[in-house]
This record gives structure tokens, C-alpha cells and sequence, in this order.
């Protein structure tokens, strides 16, 4: 195994044993037991990353719209620390991955 094959599973066992990570794969754990409510998260994800997608609408009016029709799901218990935990391991790998794309000098063919 090569220096960055051995750094790579160094980063990926401190994503796993961080605080985040755990927390995260505690409340999954938890939604994997209801699978009407794991399906439910699902189609709000689905649809919440779908409007980002688009353009030529009026973003917060429908994030308010959606929130409003997922309100019952988000009422209910850990739904949202769910959602919370999801989101705090995802900006962690954001921070990870633009941490890198900042320290090495790449041309992506076009400017930004």
C-alpha cells in the first residue's frame, strides 16, 4: 500500500470515529426500523434536493411550501435530528473535499 492509499484509510477511519458520523449512523439506525417514515425522509430529501435543482423559481416560497407539507414528518421524533445529523456529515466531506481542491493547484479547463 502507497503513502496516499494509507492516508486515505486514515481519513476515512477518523470520518467514521468522529462525533458526527456516529451520531449520524445512531439516528439512521433508528429510521431503518420504521420503513414508512425512512420512506417518507427519503421523498422529502428527493424533493428538497430537486427544487435546489431548479431554476427560474422562488425558492424560499417553495422550501416554505415543502416544509409545509412535510410538517407531520418533521414533527416527529428524531426526523429532524436525523436530517441535522445527515447534513453535519455531509458539510464535514464538503469541508474535506474543498480543503483539498484549495491546497492543489488542478485547471478545470475553464475559468470559475
Amino acid at each position: 500500500m502507497n503513502q496516499l492509499d494509507e492516508s486515505l484509510a486514515n481519513l476515512i477511519e477518523v470520518v467514521k470515529n468522529s462525533p458526527e458520523y456516529k451520531e449520524y449512523q445512531r439516528i439512521r439506525e433508528l429510521v431503518h426500523q420504521e420503513p414508512e417514515k425512512e420512506r417518507a425522509i427519503n421523498e422529502f430529501r428527493k424533493r428538497n434536493f430537486e427544487l435546489h435543482k431548479c431554476r427560474n423559481v422562488d425558492l424560499y416560497a417553495e422550501m416554505d411550501r415543502l416544509e409545509g407539507e412535510f410538517a407531520r414528518l418533521r414533527a416527529e421524533p428524531y426526523v429532524n435530528e436525523y436530517l441535522a445529523a445527515e447534513l453535519a456529515v455531509c458539510r464535514m466531506i464538503q469541508k474535506i473535499n474543498y480543503s483539498i481542491m484549495t491546497e492543489i493547484e488542478f485547471d478545470l479547463g475553464f475559468e470559475t
